[in-house]
């Protein structure tokens, strides 16, 4: 046994898949947090790029967010799918509060608190229709995946009842 510093049990056996992290998770999916951090990074960057185009969120903002919220909950580990169906509004807030603060609306250029609220205001309330359409797909997403792995979960315990049954009747 090689003296690597790390004891056996971490260190990378040959063959094996990558070791779990916080974002990737492991083969079951991504973890809510990884999900989470998707969406608002994917979002982040859709915000830059309209922001730098347009001076304000519009079509990149639009389709990458809904991507990365699509995304997020077909990679997302089942048992985070209650996780993943909150977060669309949660991240949805996070990035047009930044953007309402940091890239207020070209009307005047006054930076009092209430014009920054005003701003942050004005960039949720109109691209809601983003945030409605992010939340009805994951939210119809989440529900066939949730109700997928349920009957899968009901036909496996089934088979698992049956062939219990069928070994018990077997003679020794």
């Amino acid at each position: 046994m090689p003296d690597d510093g790390y004891p056996y049990n971490q260190r990378e056996r040959v063959g094996s898949p990558p070791p779990a992290t916080v974002v990737t998770g492991t083969r079951r999916g991504l973890s809510a947090f990884g999900a989470a951090l998707l969406v608002i990074v994917v979002g982040a960057v859709g915000a830059i790029v309209d922001s730098l185009l347009f001076d304000n969120l519009r079509f990149v903002f639009g389709v990458l967010f809904v991507a990365a919220c699509v995304l997020a909950v077909v990679r997302v580990h089942v048992d985070d799918l209650i996780g993943v169906v909150i977060m669309p509004p949660l991240a949805y807030a996070v990035i047009t509060i930044i953007v309402g603060y940091v890239n207020p609306a070209a009307e005047g250029g006054s930076s009092g608190l209430k014009d920054r609220a005003i701003n942050v205001g004005y960039e949720m309330i109109l691209h809601a229709p983003v945030l409605l359409a992010a939340v009805i797909l994951v939210a119809v997403l989440a529900a066939l995946r949730g109700r997928r792995v349920q009957v899968a979960r009901r036909e496996r315990q089934r088979s698992l009842a049956q062939s219990a049954a069928a070994r018990r009747r077997r003679p020794i």
